[in-house]
């Protein structure tokens, strides 16, 4: 049996069975989409459909691996050019993913291969092979509940910490879902937004990721003949109140192992405040903070500890995802041809509990496949692996999933 007919016949299925539940975008017919497919390697877009109906209806026919759509609106989607199409607006998008995030479970599920000496390693490629150093690599990127975990709070991050209080949008105006793969998009819709220019949500993305940042303009300075140090107020709005609680933040969570990673230098600074920590912790906390009592934390240290916190507060969105205002973005509800999982659309308070290696679960059975090489997984409540070059019965979620990832065959 072909993989790749396999693949799609479940796909189409899932398409028939669900045609109820699949959410177009707004304004179908000013939107542009594109597909992938499982014989096809690259995205065909510059499609259009007049209606909810026609979209449907091609999704069933066709089956596609991938589903996409893109964030602005064109008075004609279906032009070959994007002169031509007329752009009218764009909604404001955010990727989050776990491979823009530092996670420590990428040296254990990761693995390249250099394609010219076969070298095999774990964690995150490298620019050139350690060995022949051609730069021809393979990179099997895994999923694990701490990588997608650690986007799911990024996620939280973004929405609760900048989009609502910061940027003063409603909930009604922010969406979100899970990829299907490996994090989240965040879909703000709302006129506010729709005629922003590359420019101005590259601004967007700089104050988000604490671009720039200088804690003296936001409160933290000496003053006076008698240089007494002043900071933020955790009631601060924006970067101001923010730069104070992750302060607070780091301070609470600081421990001897951290200490350790630090620089030699910083070492004795850094010790002394964890001696006096919840001290610090009680001070700061207090309105107004005080920020002079502890006379041996100098301003420079101060500073120091605040690259810490704004490192913290900041959010890791894919960039190009945000500026580009002529972007395609994964349909939700339709299937990730990476997983086969679910693009999974939610609601704000879902978020915190959705556990996607469960609920975005859409096939039932069982099936077998030939696993080459895969670490530990998690489908549902189930937990399988490791498998190396063996015939295994799997639910059919799990067996789609592994040949999606392209680490299975069928036999």
């Amino acid at each position: 049996m072909d993989k790749n007919d396999f693949l799609m016949n479940l796909f189409g299925n899932y398409y028939n069975d669900n045609v109820s539940k699949i959410e177009p975008p707004s304004n179908t017919a000013k939107r542009e989409f594109g597909f992938m497919f499982f014989r096809h390697s690259a995205v065909i877009r510059h499609l259009g459909f007049e209606n909810d109906e026609q979209l449907k209806t091609f999704l069933i026919r066709e089956a596609p691996s991938d589903v996409f759509y893109s964030a602005a609106s064109y008075n004609q989607p279906d032009m070959p050019k994007m002169s031509l199409k007329g752009w009218e607006g764009c909604d404001l998008i955010f990727d989050i993913d776990a491979d823009h995030i530092e996670t420590s479970c990428k040296n254990e599920h990761d693995k390249w291969n250099c394609q010219v000496c076969w070298e095999i390693g774990k964690g995150i490629k490298p620019e050139k092979c350690p060995k022949c150093g051609n730069s021809k690599i393979e990179e099997i990127k895994w999923l694990c509940d701490i990588c997608l975990e650690t986007a799911k709070q990024e996620t939280i991050k973004l929405v609760e910490d900048f989009l609502i209080p910061d940027f003063g949008l409603n909930e009604t105006e922010v969406s979100v879902c899970f990829s299907g793969h490996r994090g989240y998009h965040i879909h703000v819709e709302s006129d506010i937004v729709r005629e922003l220019s590359s420019q101005a949500r590259r601004e967007i993305i700089d104050y988000i990721k604490g671009s720039g940042i200088n804690p003296e303009l936001h409160g933290l300075q000496e003053v006076g003949r008698k240089r007494i140090i002043v900071g933020p107020d955790t009631k601060g709005r924006g970067w101001e109140g923010r730069l104070a609680r992750y302060i607070i933040k780091f301070i609470s969570e600081l421990d001897e192992n951290q200490i350790q990673k630090e620089d030699k230098s910083v070492r004795k600074k850094f010790s002394t405040l964890l001696k006096e920590k919840q001290k610090v912790v009680n001070y700061l906390t207090r309105h107004p903070p005080l920020w002079d009592a502890m006379k041996n934390i100098d301003i420079n240290v101060w500073y120091l500890i605040s690259e810490r916190a704004i490192n913290m507060a900041k959010v890791e969105i894919d960039e190009p995802v945000t500026s580009d205002i002529r972007r395609l973005i994964r349909l939700p509800t339709s299937l990730n041809g990476k997983t086969g999982f679910e693009v999974k659309p939610l609601k704000l308070n879902e978020l915190a509990e959705f556990d996607p290696f469960s609920k975005s679960q859409v096939f039932k059975g069982e099936f077998t496949v030939y696993i080459i090489d895969v670490p530990r997984f998690r489908i549902g409540e189930e937990i399988f692996g490791p498998y190396t070059n063996e015939k295994v019965e799997l639910p059919l979620s799990a067996a789609v999933f592994l040949l999606c990832k392209g680490v299975a065959r069928i036999d």
